[in-house]
């Protein structure tokens, strides 16, 4: 067996990215810009993303291209630009798929990618994108607006060689738009230095923002007081003050400053008008009343506001509505879908449905999305997904395609449920090759290789060597005894739970789960000092030999961040009847958990209670048990790859189950 072969994991190389985003500048034929005179201002709008961080899509409120750009356009085309200009993206992209398959010139196959990637028809846009490369006749905007699509799509390993081949570009917007790419990504140091050469720049609104950027970066590196400082100094122009201050916000939301969050984001609510309104802003105020335990407050900013229109907003929304047992928790996103249905809106819905086990109300929304915008991409995978809920596997895999696919990961299920174990295995490795580094494609392909005994699944699942567990001592050195250190830790978590129910998108069945960064947004020294001692342990395992010594295509090794940081943490209280169903946390890198308190009938000889690894959450024909069943110990810490199933069996018996579970990967840049 050679580990460190291609055919191994099936990953591309690791500069084959990097020459794909080069090749358009190396190119004699793309040595000046072209059309990006016509086309910068649009992309660059298209890649700047919110005071949120989210991806801004404006094709549809752009104005009318330049004459001299009509004169290129066929007329179908012009009529899907006038079409999208109306605000009828869907229209626009009917007609787009009746003109664009023979279009050669380059600016209207970009305008069309443009209408593709605002109407969430992202292979679309980068099957155009694609056909531009292949041509020779990529220029920057089609680079950047290629990043942003992986980089919305979580596809960061194909996003970042294209966001550092435009960090040389002359034109310094378009390099702003590249640092804020690379900061999406992960690339924290890169962005950073970047932004602080562009917040030298004698262009005032470009500074600023570079400036906030740098503030953001900062943060993320967990250097508080230097973000506090850099967001503090914008001052110029009124629109980056009000920007900065928004970040100052969530920067005390972040660590846990509630009360100074809660003034600053009241302030920029009081002060805003149609012209410095900004996004976020109600959806950073519903955050802080729910993270910091006022589950009252937030009630009644939801009812302030019955018709919503930000998606994200109407998430928080509706998961504390469900996790408060409040009447129809879905209330809001049907209120919303009555009155301005779209395709993000419809796959939110049908995630809720799905996950609350509602399959006959996810179906018949499949059926409404139909009726109003036919069976497009969207309509084909709310249909696979319903149809694999219900189990129907062999009707799942007459709908598979060739090309690119959102819904692959149905397909890939399907063919384990069937026991169609070599299929299953390359639609994994496809899976991969699209998002190198997505922990639950990593699952796919893992339980791929166990099922057909090919001995590399050895290698990704050595518990021996991949596995840390270690029993913690009382935390504080003034602690008389261990007991009383965990008893005290213990009655700290409880307090930090205020929901009634589990969340139905997570993976807790009856037990509670704290909202929000726990170890972040704490001034608890109790958990202060958890977080201490699970970073000493947790970096001096990812530092030890078994992971150094790993060979160079494991994804350990290949993924493993440059500095990897504790960017996510939650708490669980479980009692009789509470567990976990299997899943990964596709976000992380290593993932862990500490027992704070055990109840007294979980015991080593049956596995009640016990933490369960390596066992899928979905059909496989020939069942496969799990890799381990773990013990849990009062102050046990354990680690393991975020790519291993993991859930816990349920209990029976008196007595609370509170551990605190965390990831280590890429920085956190909620800032």
């Amino acid at each position: 067996m050679r580990l460190g072969s291609r055919s191994f994991y099936d990953w591309p190389d690791k500069d084959y990215q990097s020459r794909v985003a080069s090749h358009a500048y190396k190119d004699p034929r793309c040595s000046s810009f072209g059309y990006i005179d016509i086309t910068i201002n649009l992309a660059v709008m298209l890649s700047i993303r919110d005071v949120q961080g989210h991806p801004i899509a404006l094709l549809a409120h752009s104005s009318r291209p330049p004459r001299q750009f009509e004169n290129f356009m066929l007329p179908s085309i012009q009529d899907a630009l006038a079409t999208a200009k109306q605000g009828d993206l869907a229209g626009a992209c009917a007609l787009l798929d009746q003109s664009v398959g023979d279009e050669t010139d380059p600016k209207a196959l970009f305008q069309a990618a443009l209408c593709y990637r605002a109407s969430e028809r992202l292979n679309d846009a980068l099957r155009l994108l694609k056909v531009l490369e292949d041509r020779g006749q990529t220029q920057p905007p089609a680079v950047l607006l290629r990043a942003d699509i992986f980089c919305s799509l979580d596809r960061r390993h194909h996003a970042m060689p294209l966001y550092r081949a435009l960090a040389d570009v002359e034109d310094a917007a378009m390099r702003y738009a590249a640092a804020s790419g690379l900061f999406q990504c992960g690339d924290i140091d890169k962005a950073l230095l970047m932004a602080e050469s562009l917040s030298r720049s004698t262009a005032e609104k470009l500074a600023s923002q570079a400036k906030l950027l740098r503030g953001r970066c900062l943060a993320a590196r967990e250097d508080y007081p230097g973000a506090a400082d850099a967001l503090s100094s914008i001052a110029q122009p009124p629109s980056a003050k009000r920007a900065a201050e928004f970040r100052l916000a969530r920067l005390a939301l972040h660590q846990g400053h509630f009360t100074d969050a809660t003034s600053r984001l009241k302030a920029l609510a009081a002060a805003a008008n149609d012209e410095l309104a900004l996004p976020g802003i109600q959806e950073a105020l519903l955050q802080t009343c729910i993270h910091s335990g006022e589950t009252d407050a937030a009630l009644e900013l939801i009812d302030a506001d019955p018709t919503p229109t930000d998606i994200h907003w109407l998430r928080h929304a509706t998961e504390l509505l469900c996790e408060l047992g409040e009447p129809d928790p879905l209330r809001l996103l049907l209120t919303r879908w009555e009155t301005s249905p779209d395709p993000t809106l419809f796959r939110e819905l049908l995630n809720r449905y799905l996950a609350l086990d509602e399959v006959a109300k996810a179906q018949d929304l499949v059926s409404e999305y139909a009726a109003q915008y036919g069976e497009d991409v969207h309509w084909r995978w709310g249909h696979l997904h319903c149809l694999a809920e219900s189990g129907n596997h062999e009707e799942v895999l007459k709908h598979q395609v060739t090309g690119p696919d959102s819904a692959l990961e149905i397909i890939c299920q399907a063919h384990f449920a069937l026991g169609h174990y070599s299929e299953a295995l390359t639609v994994a490795q496809q899976l991969c090759r699209t998002a190198p580094g997505d922990q639950y494609f990593l699952a796919l392909l893992v339980t791929a290789l166990r099922c057909l005994n090919d001995e590399r699944f050895r290698a990704l699942t050595d518990l021996e060597n991949l596995v840390f567990e270690k029993r913690l001592s009382g935390l504080n050195a003034d602690t008389e005894t261990k007991s009383a250190h965990w008893n005290s830790l213990a009655q700290a978590l409880v307090q930090h739970h205020h929901m009634r129910s589990a969340p139905p998108t997570q993976s807790v069945e009856n037990g509670l789960q704290t909202p929000g960064n726990l170890l972040t947004q704490t001034s608890d020294t109790t958990l202060m000092a958890l977080r201490d001692a699970i970073n000493t342990e947790a970096n001096a395992f990812f530092n030890s030999a078994p992971l150094e010594k790993l060979a160079e295509a494991h994804p350990l090794r290949l993924f493993r961040p440059k500095k990897p940081m504790m960017h996510a943490s939650w708490a669980i209280l479980g009692t009789s009847s509470t567990f976990h169903r299997a899943h990964v946390h596709t976000k992380g890198w290593y993932s862990g958990t500490l027992y704070a308190e055990v109840p007294s009938s979980v015991k080593a000889d049956d596995d009640a209670g016990h933490l369960i690894l390596g066992e899928p959450p979905f059909k496989v024909k020939d069942a496969l048990p799990p890799l381990a069943s773990m013990t849990p110990e009062t102050g046990k810490l354990v680690l393991f790859p975020s790519y291993l199933w993991h859930g816990t069996r349920p209990f029976e018996g008196e007595g609370r189950r509170q551990v605190v579970a965390f990831d280590f990967g890429e920085p956190n840049r909620f800032v």
